[in-house]
């Protein structure tokens, strides 16, 4: 949303000053709520702020702001008002008995987080260490552990004595006393069975009244006829022993007996309709033989216990049903006629109904129903629309519901329900089951409020609105997930968060967002895409470091320690977590780097950054805020591989171990320092160094035009933008705003700027074009096989924003028309060579050979028939793919060795597995479950993606719920692959940058730790942040280099490794 601040310069005319990147114009405008004269009509003066792309915000003087507004605000409606009046589920009974259940579920025991308002905001309460009741301590050992396996096995034999007692006691007059033992430890097992679930139960009212709840308290009223001399003739205690088969159900369900497919929902039929036909013959034989005069059983020669065995009323019951009727056994009372007569009515409404659902699953799920909203009770209830197949479901299921996050899903678990415009496939179907109830499908749209009213998005806590990263026409599918999002928005109230991907980063911008900017959330893939392409090409392997800090991928079984994949796996389980600090780290007054080196010291965990409050009460992120005294309401940002872990940084107390074993570590980190300093005094590191004196592991030429500790070009923008300007008039503004190039390149240039200077920016292409690449210094060559890519801007722009500043070649079949190379060429050094990568002459003429890195571009599919299918799990090959892989093996045979200087994209990630080198991966090597779940979390193993050369923007699934869990997700993606500018509370200077670099290890720390050289950087002179490691080809029999994200603190260094730092 654009900027609005205050501005009392109302009386100055046509006055613009340029502060940063926009420009403020005074000029006249029509008064508002004036009256109208007929003659002449009140104006007055109007501040505008021009931005560079030609966005026009109009600034609020002291007397326009209403005294409810704060500085900086606009007016706006309040959609609150709006909330309980849209949607025709709202204002119901059932409205409002469901919204009393929720009042009761806010209102009960939870997880107690110390934290403020703004802080459980931005973070899911599931990442957050709170104080948990004893109440939900006991529900998470029944849910996640074998204790709730234990308790599903007792109340399946509980329920089977239960019956066999029930069938002992229709043979016999009295019951005998093992008998009557075994029924009265029964009963005592399903009373303390009810017991705990209505203490366990998240909202106790909804369990008791619930239909599971009433069975289960039915099963348990029996124990109350056991001290009673009533005991063998109370008819409604033996109907009761009856209703205990049901108990069975929960076991076969928990054990995947029951479930969705053919199979299971045949076995379901077969159990209801046993179970109906097992009460019935209860009923009918006990009726018989309490309603039977002893005459009617002399006269028809039964005996005295009755007429009717239990085996001769099932079978009769069997008979009736299925309409045989054979007649050799009927009822002999009229109470027993009334039974069968029942019997068979209900049989008559049940059994079709059954059979119709068999034949509905052979050919359509009811995946077209509604979702009953008391499943939200208890859980956190999420919905998934928008653009949906089944790779991007799998996907997003996989990473959601991965083994790192069950710790507390188990106490608090998450309901999905994934809502799409067509009917789902059996891949889809097969994978939904494999989540055990907790996924649902229902097809709808969020268009149209009827289906948002099935699938209960106004009791959501968030929705998620995917778009179709192949989808032809960006702007298209843009305007349709910003169609959704307002549909949406509208229909839940700003209470749900909308969480909506687009395509173009720019739209995140559009004017539509100004009045429903509350509980929007925009995600932007493609940006995303191009942050990580371009700072690869400086930090070889940085893509691989950022995604496995955010996705979760699929961990090994078995691995060898000694074995390369063993220390990668161990950096694959690494993500980013919350965490509360302790407050004794504020008490002492301590640094964020002295919190650092205590929290490594004692869980191996690195603490990256502070989630601080600004001046404006608003938080932000800072990564490595290096002398930044630590204060309450900071949270701390760290990297730890599970939960567990970093919830135990938050229960850190300050006692003698901990002070200990930092002290240790302190004592190591000196010994290191002064090897370090010594070594630096004798190498002269320290100084302005070129990293070519230091780096040892690079000796092409990109080792050769490397640096290190330089400053960036968005810094000297920073500097330049300082200046003020003025012009005098709006016409004067409006040409500043419509030059090209703009003076401003932070900014995508708009589509009318491209069409009015389409002469110009043709005449630059033309300077720009070469047949032959001849460059005094490395450039960075990227190669695109297909169409041009829309949003090729982002990737140089973030080339530009961090040194150093690299010429770019980029090899293209055809000439690109205005509007594409308006958006590239407004920047210095980009050139165009005109050929085909696929050709080996046109690689070399683009100069391969003296390039530093050589980045290969995908695009979309080329037409329909390559676009993968929505709802299945094969996919065509996309002939890109096999291109972009072609490209690929000309480069390494003309660049040799190309060890990390080629960088590829492929549209389909199952693609990166015929990269060089090839290695086979086996499935057994994964745990059968996640692998099950997503067979292509294995390629995140393969060497082309460990080292950093393979890169898929379908893997960009992971940005939506890893902004569930953390909204800072985006901001942090930024601060490491652009910088971030150091503030006044940091030790440094204000225009300095920290940001994630590539550096050589030291010589003082080769073959010591990983732990020793993390302490020494910290309290160097120099001091820097280690993240991991990128290490060399060899290392522990790998193939490539390969990320290591924060190794063990007892990993050995070698000879060429190298360090990702924040520095």
């Amino acid at each position: 949303m654009a900027t609005v601040r205050r501005n009392s310069r109302s009386d100055i005319e046509h006055e613009t000053s340029r502060r940063g990147d926009h420009t403020e114009v005074t000029v006249p405008a029509l008064e508002r709520n004036a009256p109208y004269s007929g003659k002449k009509a009140v104006t007055r003066s109007r501040t505008l702020s021009i931005a560079p792309t030609g966005q026009c915000t109009p600034i609020l003087d002291d007397d326009e702001l209403g005294s409810n507004l704060e500085p900086g605000s606009r007016p706006r409606e309040s959609e609150e008002q709006l909330d309980y009046s849209l949607g025709k589920f709202r204002g119901s009974a059932k409205y409002f008995f469901v919204r009393s259940l929720l009042w009761f579920k806010d209102r009960g025991e939870g997880k107690t987080v110390d934290a403020t308002e703004d802080v459980l905001a931005r973070y899911h309460n599931l990442y957050l260490y709170g104080a948990v009741p004893l109440t939900i301590k006991v529900r998470t050992a029944i849910r996640s552990g074998s204790l709730g396996h234990i308790l599903l096995c007792l109340e399946f034999l509980a329920a089977m004595l239960s019956i066999v007692a029930y069938l002992r006691s229709t043979y016999a007059q009295t019951t005998q006393l093992w008998a009557l033992t075994v029924r009265k430890i029964v009963a005592l097992f399903f009373v303390a069975d009810y017991l705990l679930k209505v203490y366990i139960a998240p909202v106790r009212f909804y369990y008791i009244t619930s239909v599971t709840g009433v069975v289960d308290l039915l099963s348990t009223l029996p124990i109350l006829s056991l001290w009673s001399k009533f005991r063998n003739e109370g008819a409604i205690p033996q109907m009761l022993l009856v209703l205990r088969a049901l108990r069975i159900l929960p076991a076969f369900a928990a054990f995947g007996i029951v479930g969705g497919t053919v199979g299971q929902q045949i076995f379901l039929l077969t159990i209801y309709t046993l179970g109906a036909v097992f009460i019935a013959a209860g009923i009918l034989q006990w009726v018989e033989y309490k309603a039977t005069s002893a005459a009617t059983k002399a006269e028809e020669g039964c005996d005295p216990e009755g007429c009717f065995t239990f085996y001769d009323a099932f079978y009769f019951i069997v008979v009736t049903i299925t309409t045989v009727g054979y007649g050799d056994f009927t009822p002999k009372s009229d109470l027993g006629r009334l039974v069968t007569l029942a019997v068979m009515l209900i049989a008559a409404l049940i059994l079709p109904a059954q059979f119709s659902k068999i034949l509905q699953l052979a050919s359509r799920r009811p995946y077209g129903g509604r979702i009953a909203v008391q499943k939200a009770i208890g859980c956190n209830f999420i919905v998934i629309s928008g653009k949906i197949s089944f790779q991007t479901v799998r996907h997003f299921l996989s990473g959601f519901y991965h083994p790192s996050h069950d710790k507390n899903m188990a106490a608090f678990p998450v309901r999905v329900v994934v809502m799409a415009p067509f009917k789902p496939s059996y891949d889809m179907k097969t994978l939904l089951n494999r989540y055990e109830g907790r996924v649902e499908f229902i097809e709808g749209t969020p268009m149209k409020e009827s289906d948002l009213d099935r699938v209960c998005a106004s009791f959501a806590t968030a929705v998620f609105l995917l778009a179709d990263e192949h989808a032809k026409d960006f702007d298209a599918e843009d305007s349709a997930q910003i169609t959704r999002t307002l549909s949406v928005h509208r229909y839940c109230g700003p209470n749900v968060r909308v969480i909506v991907e687009l395509l173009k980063p720019e739209n995140s911008n559009n004017a539509i967002w100004d009045e429903t900017e509350s509980g929007i959330e925009i995600i932007s893939p493609e940006a995303v895409r191009f942050q990580l392409l371009a700072r690869s090409c400086h930090v070889p392997g940085f893509s691989t470091l950022v995604i496995n800090l955010f996705r979760s991928g699929s961990l090994l079984r078995h691995a060898n320690p000694c074995h390369w994949m063993s220390e990668y796996n161990d950096g694959l389980r690494q993500e980013i977590f919350p965490v509360i600090l302790p407050s004794y780290f504020h008490e002492e007054s301590l640094k964020y780097e002295e919190v650092v080196e205590i929290v490594y010291m004692s869980y191996n965990v690195i603490l990256i950054g502070l989630d601080v409050v600004l001046l404006n009460k608003t938080r932000a992120v800072k990564l490595y805020p290096r002398g930044r005294l630590v204060t309450p309401s900071d949270i701390g940002l760290v990297i730890a591989k599970d939960l567990e872990t970093a919830e135990a940084v938050s229960k850190h107390s300050k006692s003698k171990r901990s002070i200990k074993r930092a002290a240790t570590g302190v004592k190591v980190a000196l010994k290191s320092i002064k090897k370090s300093q010594q070594h630096d005094m004798e190498t002269g590191i320290g100084e302005n160094t070129d990293s070519s004196s230091i780096n040892r592991q690079q000796t092409d030429l990109q080792a050769q035009f490397r640096h290190f500790y330089k400053p960036s070009i968005d810094e000297q923008q920073q500097n330049q933008s300082s200046e003020v300007d003025f012009v005098s008039s709006l016409e004067e503004a409006i040409d500043a705003a419509m030059q090209w190039p703009p003076l401003r390149k932070r900014y995508k240039p708009v589509s009318p700027v491209l069409e009015r200077r389409a002469d110009a920016i043709q005449a630059n292409l033309e300077q720009r074009t070469m047949r032959v690449v001849l460059l005094p210094r490395p450039h960075i060559l990227v190669c695109i096989e297909g169409k041009w890519p829309l949003n090729l801007f982002y990737f140089v722009s973030n080339l530009r924003t961090t040194a150093p500043v690299v010429p770019v070649v980029i090899l293209h079949p055809n000439t690109p028309s205005a509007p594409d190379w308006g958006c590239v060429g407004l920047f210095d050094d980009v050139f165009f060579v005109k050929g085909s990568a696929l050709f080996e002459l046109d690689l070399v003429r683009a100069g391969v050979l003296q390039a530093q890195k050589v980045v290969i571009l995908t695009q979309r599919f080329e037409d329909d028939d390559s676009k993968p299918r929505e709802d299945t799990v094969s996919s065509p090959v996309n002939t890109l793919d096999v291109k972009n892989i072609v490209i690929a093996a000309n480069v390494e045979r003309l660049v040799s060795p190309a060890r990390d200087r080629v960088l590829v994209e492929l549209q389909q990630e199952n693609q990166l597995q015929f990269l060089r080198p090839h290695y086979k991966i086996d499935a057994m090597q994964f745990h059968h479950k996640d692998f099950q779940r997503n067979s292509d979390a294995k390629l995140q193993f393969c060497p082309p993606f460990t080292a950093g050369k393979g890169l898929c923007p379908a893997a960009f699934t992971f940005l939506t719920y890893a902004t569930y869990f953390n909204r800072n997700t985006l901001s942090i993606i930024e601060q490491l692959s652009c910088g971030r500018r150091v503030g006044d509370d940091e030790d440094g200077e204000v225009n300095s940058i920290r940001k994630l670099e590539l550096i050589p290890v030291p010589d003082c720390y080769i073959g010591l730790s990983f732990g020793e050289m993390f302490a020494g950087l910290l309290r160097n002179d120099k001091a820097s942040l280690a993240l991991g490691l990128y290490r060399p080809p060899g290392t522990h029999c790998s193939l490539v280099s390969y990320v290591s994200t924060n190794p063990t603190s007892s990993i050995q260094l070698v000879y060429r490794d190298l360090i990702y730092v924040l520095h």
